[in-house]
């Protein structure tokens, strides 16, 4: 993910600025999300396909060394039942790789994608319904009667509140997403 780059006192005054990065950078993560779920997918693809050319070339290693119990003298043979040999010893390193590659690459990657970009997407409902909240705060106190000073108290109390959170939240978001 690319680094953002934001002012901190745009994130807690919640400023045009803050939320064309916060969009960029949400925009981002959507994308990289939807490649890292494309690498998974061409890596258990990778995994598979590597699994049934391992078969396919145990099953070759298997007819060496059935030729070679028929026709032990034939010097043709001998050298078939070399390679043999050296397939088997390839076969296993290509079992070894699959099996890193299944354990390290994929299981990684999948592990990122369900856990890491989830919990990114539950912050980002909550600071998007707490810029909400913020939003509606500062509505209710522009518009709150002036002639009711209770009624003003109140929506200014409120936003207040509200805008303590949403700094929180931001600074707390903007931390996430670095």
């Amino acid at each position: 993910m690319k680094s953002m780059t934001v002012d901190f006192e745009d994130c807690i005054k919640d400023s045009p600025r803050f939320r064309a990065n916060i969009d960029e950078v949400e925009t981002e993560v959507v994308e990289i999300e939807a490649k890292l779920d494309k690498l998974v997918k061409l890596c258990s693809g990778m995994i598979e396909a590597g699994k049934a050319y391992v078969s396919a070339n145990k099953l070759f290693v298997n007819g060496i060394r059935d030729l070679s119990q028929q026709c032990k003298k034939d010097e043709m043979i001998s050298c078939l039942e070399k390679c043999g040999e050296s397939l088997q010893e390839i076969i296993n390193y290509h079992m070894i790789l699959f099996d890193q590659a299944q354990r390290s690459v994929k299981q990684q990657l999948h592990n990122f994608v369900k856990e890491d970009v989830r919990k990114f997407k539950e912050t980002k409902k909550h600071f998007d319904r707490v810029r909400e909240d913020l939003e509606i705060a500062q509505v209710k106190n522009a518009q709150a009667p002036r002639n009711k000073p209770h009624e003003v108290e109140e929506a200014t109390s409120t936003l207040s509140i509200t805008r303590k959170c949403f700094r929180h939240l931001a600074l707390d978001y903007v931390l996430q997403v670095r």
